[in-house]
């Protein structure tokens, strides 16, 4: 059985048991089974024994830790309260499986054509990140420069706008780097051992960024939006930012507050909603979509 197949199962349990606690070993077992028939896998050889050894790496995989109720006969979940990158990476990964089922997207289905590339990389980073084990990779930057060599330790993947990255420190240096998977290729996991460095908070370091940068050269300033009502309801639903606090919300505008790095993808983010927005604060941001605007009218 292949690895996705493997870490689908995991995914699978995880979201099972944290949505129906105390759930049987019987019925967990019929569920991971049926679920995985209708996502298009057949003869998937799902037991009870499998289910048993997929619960204990579970706590090593995802550091989620399963226990079993004896007095109610079934599992839950000791701390409900994943980390947020734990859930995030569940909800990426449960997506990107459901529109690569084996069978085929349905005809109903109608999914952006344009597909992430480079997630075959994600079990081998997993697998080194896991065990603290330094990569090598050829990496191509945007700007289309020929390959250059990598050799990286690797700390952590983070999904942005579609696209997945590894983040790591290079041997010797303190600055932490991403790099895009789809530009990587090449990619070995050595042998070689590293010692991780436990004050590194990467959940810390990309509080307040938008996207992929996380540089320190980026200050966290307080950002103030207006948007009408109709983008409201939408950012709503879909916050623009984990901290994200809403100032005013009426049938005719919507205020919210922000503290962020304001970064290209947070420009690029808040351009896409120029119809309806106006930049409150800071005065420099102001600025710099006035003269975004103003480029684009002259070209």
């Amino acid at each position: 059985m292949s690895r996705i197949h493997y870490l689908l199962r995991n995914i699978l349990i995880i979201n099972k048991i944290k949505n129906d606690p105390y759930i049987g070993l019987l019925e967990l077992t019929d569920y991971i089974e049926q679920t995985l028939t209708l996502r298009g896998i057949e003869d998937a050889g799902i037991s009870r024994r499998t289910i048993l050894r997929d619960i204990q790496s579970i706590q090593t995989d995802f550091g989620i830790d399963i226990q079993y109720n004896r007095q109610r006969q079934g599992y839950f979940i000791e701390d409900l309260a994943l980390r947020s990158d734990v859930e995030q990476f569940l909800d990426s990964f449960d997506v990107f499986n459901a529109l690569n089922m084996e069978a085929g997207v349905p005809d109903f289905v109608f999914a952006e054509k344009h597909r992430p590339r480079g997630t075959q990389h994600l079990f081998s980073l997993i697998h080194a990140i896991k065990n603290a084990l330094r990569i090598r990779f050829s990496y191509e930057k945007f700007q289309g420069e020929t390959l250059s060599e990598r050799y990286l330790e690797p700390y952590a993947l983070k999904e942005c706008r579609g696209r997945w990255y590894v983040v790591g420190r290079t041997k010797g240096q303190q600055d932490l780097k991403t790099y895009g998977l789809d530009r990587i290729s090449n990619l070995d996991v050595t042998e070689e051992r590293f010692k991780k460095d436990a004050s590194v908070n990467l959940s810390e370091k990309f509080r307040y960024s938008y996207g992929i940068y996380s540089s320190d050269e980026y200050p966290v300033e307080e950002v103030v939006l207006s948007f009408d009502a109709e983008d409201g309801r939408y950012l709503k639903s879909l916050p623009l930012h984990p901290t994200q606090e809403i100032i005013q919300d009426s049938k005719e505008e919507f205020v919210i507050r922000l503290q962020v790095k304001i970064t290209e993808d947070f420009i690029m983010e808040i351009l896409s909603r120029s119809w309806s927005l106006k930049v409150i604060q800071p005065a420099s941001l102001q600025e710099r979509l006035h003269n975004i605007y103003q480029s684009a009218l002259k070209r």
